[in-house]
């Protein structure tokens, strides 16, 4: 590294003739020469942090070994590679800019306004869009700044209820979106667990949205982005595709894109792999007018800043060019096939030992079971207790057929932390073999009281730990 860095000085002094610059690559290169430069700023960050808050540090080391030797089965996480994690550790953090490149509201922008450019266009590039937004800090920012860009106070919006899998940014739960619009919703079928698109339509021509928004939380089917696009159209609404549990999949092309379909895509970055944040993507419809004034993505870039958010993370805009960067790749691609082989697999699996998967399987990342009818009182809450007194990590979820008063009957799988270690199908047998042992020990005393016999929970331990020892984070 310190090789390439006095490449690109020597370079910046050849190719100028002002004497300033000559003296700052003077300095640079006597910083490599006493204190290792830009390698001795970021070298020895867990080193500086023990000495200097040993209680932050013993946290952190728990979480890793929390991390590294727990079977982890979680839908909506993912785990990011060094590179990423080295640069959301750097000198970018130090550094605010608010606005977009080339046009800051603040100095010294060069260098952060050539990293944002470069996320910019590797984002196009590995989703073939036509726009491309970086900034949003996370998923849910994202669908409030397009919120703000194309609805006005009280517009209607139709998406995914979330007692059926939809998330709290797309109008329930309590969100801010509930309070600031009209939200209709949709669900899904209980035979099958699945959009019935006709009702769907049905209900669209009834309430007239402003917005249809489709992509779930807690989804098992692949989504026909087509259908929603001519039900959006038919009734004159947008369409807002919210992909964040399915983007590493979208990458793979082993789900359909709704890039061109929809008029605005939205999705989180850490699910697929890469930092904390959001992203907004445009296809076709990016230069759409908007109200007669801005364009769409015009629109999109103002409710960014100032509508919705200060200062850009940098940090993080740079470990998503990282992410983009490496989601381009063919090892990257192929083990997105992995993650829908091992969650079939998985899926499988658990049907073979009496569990209800909803669906009866999936045809993506996770998977959905109905726990309730496995063992009297058992329902998800217990389940995923007991199962991570077993180190094996879920969540528990509450289905779309549920009464709300009961308790939570349902639990959420999925494989991506998993395959990104490197399992395959013969753990996710093992896996399946290890939850049912854990659910049959249980013995349950009431809604939220269980035990389970120790040795019993100690030898699942056991291997889990065999398991996470022959596959560990890297």
């Amino acid at each position: 590294m310190e090789k390439g860095t006095r490449m690109l000085l020597n370079r910046y002094r050849n190719q100028t003739d002002t004497h300033s610059t000559k003296k700052v690559c003077d300095f640079i290169e006597h910083q490599l020469d006493s204190f290792g430069g830009v390698s001795g700023y970021h070298s020895g960050l867990l080193d500086i942090l023990r000495l200097k808050d040993e209680k932050l540090y013993e946290l952190l080391f728990r979480e890793y070994e929390r991390q590294q030797m727990s079977l982890q089965l979680l839908a909506a996480e993912n785990q990011c590679s060094r590179s990423v994690l080295a640069v959301l550790g750097s000198v970018l953090q130090n550094k605010t800019a608010e606005g977009f490149a080339g046009n800051r509201w603040h100095g010294g922008c060069e260098i952060v306004d050539e990293i944002e450019s470069l996320a910019i266009e590797r984002a196009k590039q590995l989703f073939g869009a036509k726009y491309a937004n970086v900034q949003p800090h996370s998923g849910s920012t994202a669908n409030h700044i397009v919120y703000k860009a194309i609805l006005k106070a009280q517009d209607t919006i139709l998406s995914l209820g979330c007692h059926c899998g939809g998330h709290p940014s797309h109008g329930g739960c309590g969100s801010a979106t509930q309070s600031m619009f009209k939200i209709e919703t949709y669900g899904v079928e209980r035979d099958g667990f699945a959009f019935d698109y006709d009702k769907i339509r049905e209900k669209a021509l009834t309430v007239r949205p402003k917005l249809i928004l489709c992509g779930a939380s807690a989804y098992t089917h692949t989504i026909d982005f087509a259908r929603f696009r001519a039900i959006a159209d038919e009734v004159g609404a947008y369409l807002l595709a919210d992909v964040s549990h399915i983007t590493s999949l979208i990458i793979a092309e082993v789900h359909p894109s709704p890039i061109d379909l929809a008029h605005i895509t939205t999705t989180s970055t850490y699910k697929a792999g890469g930092p904390r944040g959001g992203l907004i993507l445009l296809g076709k419809d990016y230069q759409m007018s908007v109200d007669g004034q801005k364009t769409l993505a015009e629109a999109i870039n103002a409710a960014t800043f100032p509508g919705i958010q200060g200062t850009p993370y940098f940090s993080n805009i740079a470990a998503k060019a990282v992410f983009f960067a490496e989601a381009m790749t063919n090892h990257y691609k192929h083990r997105q096939v992995k993650v829908v082989e091992n969650a079939k697999r998985l899926a499988e699996a658990l049907l073979r030992r009496g569990l209800d998967v909803l669906g009866r399987g999936t045809d993506n990342h996770l998977m959905l079971v109905d726990v309730s009818g496995f063992k009297a009182n058992l329902n998800g809450n217990i389940a995923q207790k007991a199962l991570e007194n077993c180190r094996i990590v879920i969540d528990s979820y509450r289905l779309g057929y549920e009464n709300p008063d009961e308790p939570v009957r349902g639990i959420r799988l999925g494989t991506p932390i998993v395959t990104s270690r490197g399992m395959g199908t013969k753990q996710m047998d093992q896996a399946a073999e290890l939850i049912v042992q854990a659910l049959e020990e249980l013995q349950i005393n009431s809604n939220d009281s269980w035990q389970m016999d120790k040795s019993a929970q100690i030898n699942i331990s056991n291997a889990i730990t065999d398991i996470c020892e022959a596959f560990p984070m890297s």
